[in-house]
């Protein structure tokens, strides 16, 4: 027994020298530097790319067998500007010897330093890694599947694990031609810890990300503990924190940060992906929802929510732009919303979506479909909103600067343009690229400070062609319906509308759309016009089309047409002025209607007429956009008796027709009676009643004679 032990003792010291030997010898007579010859032409025969190793090759035996080397260069493929497709300053791989014979692989930390990676793409969108992914791929291709022999002859699975990964100082350019962009990672470092199925590895990852279109600089941090099973099927990324700084155009001038935090679990058997409790945090903002991914390789579908809590837009936008300024302060200071989405075959579908701006709550659903453009398909409804509360704030009319005689020019007619400048972006290049489809409902709108309720809307949009059809709305008592159509595919937009107003009450609309009543009643308006153009005269010198409408027991604002008749009548003492010509300021109508035709910005009627408890009233002329000016004739005739409508008795001038001139700017129209013809009407009259008086008198004296000479007949 005892020599037994004696003879495994000094086995052991034998094995003990051989291996404590071979640790000594082999490096002395083992130069890995012999063989980078055959490491560098194995490499290009794989590869097909030059390999160089600039360092010597420096091998370790025992405990680690390992080696390390640096200046290592792979060439890039032809045709591509960088010398290099990738370079490392410093490599080194370490592997244990002993738990080798145990089929277990335990890699000490892998160490790469200095790498350099350059990645193009040329402007025929041909990549630099495209000729190596072909490699692979055949080689992939050529090699038989081989199965792991089965039975009790089967050998033990390899068991493998890796102390950690380091990479420092790392660089990865991207160049892309085709695309005209550049990108550059910068500083990239990834250091992660032991490595091995079932474990829970600590990884971290930085780096700076730059840009040249937009000009930024993007600071990203990652850090997470990441397991999986022991299939290596199965990953788990727990506590995932990533923080983005960002510099640069568009952004503020101190930056702007993004905080991310997440679970997720992939399962790459399944082929699925899932982010739990998501947050997301920046400037002024904060959401949160979670994630799912099917068919991650094959097809991708997602499927998930997100709910952005409560901020402030003004705010928001004024870090990474000018700030807004509304009308109403209080307007664009309070938005929220969450959506449900899903994406499928090219297909994202936000549904329900439910937005929450300031006092108006937007729901309904949106598709956004593959296609060409956007291809969007969507159905809103709206609560209320006060547009008007948005719009910029009026500017107050700047003072005139003084005028000085060499300064002084003659002013732009009406029909001058100022000339377009060459490089003006086109306002309908978007509108030409979407392809849209839209339901639209309002409960209650003011546009223009005008009130609508219950305001519903069809929208398609294809080939620069909008189509708003229908459009119903009620307001002021009454209702609207119209259609319009936008044709933009073009060189210059075309509008054609058609719209009627039925049952309004004209004057507490026009004193909500221009802070005045001019024109009071009950009635309805019809229209269809067209226009072309961009610029406010392209539009008025265009405008085109047909126009009628009919109002009842109502009043035209700011003008007694009975008044100035008559004023005028008693200072040439053509009439009395004493007489009820209604109440002061306004003509009062029961009826008032006219048919209008539009050619080419000039508005022309030629039957307009209307009634009063006073006049009659007929008129025709035109309107001239163009020119800003009107010319119109009224015809009006003062109704005989007044005396059974709270009239004071006849007027000398009841059933004359006396003409009424409108001319000047639209903006300040005189409104005066033509002098001309009201003498050459009251001439007429006086002529016709002296007439009367004439042959009365000669009927009398000839009825006197005849009675004389039959008297003396028969006496």
């Amino acid at each position: 027994m005892g020599a037994l032990f004696k003879w495994l003792a000094g086995l052991l010291l034998v094995l003990v020298l051989l291996i404590g030997a071979a640790v000594v010898v082999l490096p002395m007579v083992v130069d890995p530097n012999d063989y980078k010859p055959q490491i560098v032409q194995t490499a290009k025969d794989r590869l097909g790319r030059e390999l160089v190793i600039e360092k010597d090759l420096s091998l370790s035996v025992f405990p680690w067998l390992g080696v390390e080397t640096g200046g290592v260069r792979i060439g890039n493929a032809p045709g591509f500007s960088a010398p290099w497709f990738a370079e490392i300053a410093e490599l080194g791989v370490k592997v244990k010897l002993m738990p080798l014979l145990s089929r277990r692989v335990e890699v000490d930390t892998l160490v790469v330093n200095g790498l350099r990676l350059n990645l193009e793409r040329d402007a025929k969108g041909t990549a630099n890694w495209d000729d190596l992914v072909a490699r692979q791929k055949a080689e992939a291709d050529s090699e038989p599947s081989q199965g792991q022999p089965s039975g009790s002859g089967a050998a033990d699975p390899l068991s493998f694990s890796v102390q950690g990964i380091q990479i420092d100082d790392a660089r990865v350019s991207w160049d892309d031609r085709q695309a005209g962009q550049k990108y550059l990672l910068d500083q990239v470092r990834l250091v992660t810890g032991s490595l091995s199925p079932g474990a829970t590895v600590p990884v971290e990852i930085g780096a700076v990300v730059t840009s040249e279109q937009p000009a930024m600089t993007l600071d990203a941090g990652l850090e997470a503990s990441v397991s999986s099973d022991a299939d290596l099927t199965v990953f788990r990324v727990a506590g995932l924190i990533m923080q983005l700084d960002a510099k640069g155009e568009g952004l503020p001038a101190g930056g702007a940060s993004l905080t991310l935090k997440t679970d997720l679990v992939a399962d790459t058997r399944a082929d699925t992906l899932k982010l739990d409790q998501i947050e997301i945090s920046g400037p002024a903002m904060a959401a949160s929802g979670e994630m799912s991914v099917t068919a991650m390789q094959a097809a991708p579908a997602a499927q998930g929510r997100l709910s952005i809590a409560e901020t402030n837009p003004k705010t928001l936008a004024s870090m990474f732009a000018s700030p807004i300024e509304t009308a109403d302060p209080a307007a664009l200071t309070r938005a929220s919303g969450e959506v449900s989405f899903a994406y499928a075959d090219g297909v994202l579908k936000l549904d329900p979506l439910s937005v929450q701006l300031d006092e108006s709550k937007l729901t309904g659903q949106v598709q956004l479909l593959d296609g060409a453009g956007p291809v969007v398909r969507t159905r809103m409804e709206l609560d209320q909103i006060d547009l008007d509360r948005y719009l910029p704030p009026p500017v107050d009319d700047p003072a005139p600067a003084p005028k000085s005689a060499e300064a002084a020019a003659p002013a732009s007619s009406p029909d001058s343009e100022a000339t377009p400048a060459a490089a003006a972006p086109d306002p309908f290049a978007a509108l030409r690229a979407l392809d849209f489809e839209g339901e639209f409902a309002i409960g209650k709108l003011t546009l223009a400070k005008a009130r609508m309720r219950n305001v519903t809307s069809k929208v398609v949009s294809r080939n620069g062609v909008l189509k708003v059809n229908p459009m119903n709305a009620q307001l002021y008592q009454g209702n609207f319906t119209g259609s319009a159509v936008l044709d933009a595919s073009g060189r210059q937009p075309q509008l054609h509308a058609k719209e009627a107003l039925t049952g309004i009450e004209v004057g507490p609309l026009l004193e909500d759309l221009v802070g005045e009543a001019r024109l009071t009643g009950r009635g309805e308006v019809h229209a269809d016009i067209r226009m072309t153009g961009l610029t406010e005269q392209e539009i008025r010198r265009s405008l085109s089309g047909t126009s009628r409408f009919a109002f009842r027991d109502g009043a035209l604002q700011g003008v007694n047409i009975a008044q100035i008749i008559r004023e005028a009548s008693s200072a040439l003492g053509l009439g009395s002025s004493k007489f009820d010509t209604g109440t002061p300021g306004q003509t009062d109508f029961s009826e008032l209607g006219a048919s209008l035709t539009m050619n080419n910005g000039v508005i022309r009627n030629d039957d307009l007429h209307a009634k009063s408890p006073l006049l009659r009233i007929e008129g025709r002329g035109q309107v001239d956009l163009p020119k800003d000016t009107i010319d119109y004739r009224l015809m009006t005739e003062l109704v005989g008796s007044l005396a059974g409508q709270g009239g004071k008795g006849r007027d000398e001038l009841a059933g004359i027709p006396i003409p009424l001139r409108i001319r000047g700017s639209l903006s300040d129209p005189s409104y005066e009676p033509d002098l001309e013809d009201l003498l050459r009407a009251r001439a007429q009259a006086e002529i016709d009643k002296r007439k009367d008086e004439v042959q009365e008198k000669a009927e009398k004296e000839i009825r006197k004679s005849l009675d004389g000479v039959f008297k003396g007949l028969f006496k």
